[in-house]
């Protein structure tokens, strides 16, 4: 014979039930839907350290013009409408243009080398004006020359900080050692001595000019704050990264600081002194888009690999 069972066996027996049934219902649905677990291997967007053209503008066109050299002669000669012609050939802005106020150029730099992949060499003719420095691309085609672009920097003549050859440097293309790329540089000037220096790289590719990668080259920022004296120096350059097997190219970040002391000494203002206070370096590895023409970083800047 069974034992009968006690009150508080039957009261286990309940709450067994219960908590079974609200399982049940648990699982039919009724319970509001769970948020999937986060992820901590969220992967971070690629963003270039640096970007931007600062002062520098690029209008690229496609404009037939008379040869390098005969433009040269014809920024120079007394007639305006002849000057103003050529004036209006590179691209020089309107102001320059007007009836009456064509400007003879303060400096003229012709430059020939091989910015494309033609065997055929371009054309590089810069400009010096009152307010301006213009560069036009200029490209040989079938016998004639073409404005493929024009790269211009508001900068007064009598600024001692700029001149033609501060603007334009030619330097071996990244990509190809035998040829050449136009490297273009502008300074903006912040408050208390602060500025900021960016570079733009020119190609002539597929026959058209291109900018493959701009970004900001040297600044200096000097804190407001007390707590923080002194100033902030970064310099960047592209180089190849000869640790790589598919040839990638790095941008360096060395940054470095001035004590108020140094920011306020007579070799402040001296490249060479402020290089010399760098001490952090980072890289970001950048490879060259086909379909962009541009470089493009393949990942985020972190401190630079040694070698031993």
């Amino acid at each position: 014979m069974r034992p009968f069972p006690t009150a508080l066996a039957m009261a286990a027996i309940a709450l067994c039930a219960q908590t079974t049934a609200v399982a049940q219902r648990h699982n039919a649905g009724s319970s509001p839907p769970t948020a999937p677990p986060v992820s901590r291997n969220t992967p971070q967007p690629i963003v270039a350290v640096s970007s931007g053209m600062g002062a520098l503008q690029f209008v690229a066109v496609n404009y037939g013009v008379p040869a390098p050299q005969a433009l040269t002669r014809q920024l120079e000669v007394d007639d305006d409408r002849t000057r103003a012609a050529s004036l209006s050939a590179i691209g020089a802005p309107g102001q320059y243009l007007v009836h009456g106020h064509i400007p003879y150029p303060r400096s003229i730099q012709l430059n020939f080398v091989a910015l494309g992949n033609s065997d055929e060499l371009d054309a590089i003719l810069t400009v010096e004006l009152d307010q301006h420095i213009v560069s036009a691309i200029l490209f040989p085609q079938d016998g004639n020359w073409r404005r493929v672009a024009t790269v211009l920097y508001a900068t007064p003549f009598n600024d001692p900080r700029t001149t033609p050859a501060t603007f334009l440097r030619l330097d071996r293309s990244l990509q190809q050692p035998d040829r050449y790329r136009a490297v273009f540089h502008a300074l903006t000037p912040l408050p208390k001595g602060d500025f900021a220096e960016n570079e733009a790289d020119l190609r002539i590719l597929n026959d058209r000019a291109v900018i493959t990668i701009s970004f900001v080259n040297r600044s200096r920022a000097c804190a407001a704050d007390p707590a923080h004296p002194g100033c902030d120096l970064t310099r960047r350059w592209m180089q190849s990264d000869s640790t790589d097997p598919a040839h990638r190219m790095l941008l360096v970040t060395a940054t470095g600081h001035l004590s108020t002391h140094e920011a306020t000494g007579p070799l402040a203002a001296s490249t060479q002194f402020q290089d010399a206070h760098l001490r952090g370096f980072s890289c970001q590895p950048f490879v060259f888009s086909d379909a962009t023409l541009h470089y493009d970083p393949v990942s985020n800047s972190a401190p630079c690999p040694t070698t031993h």
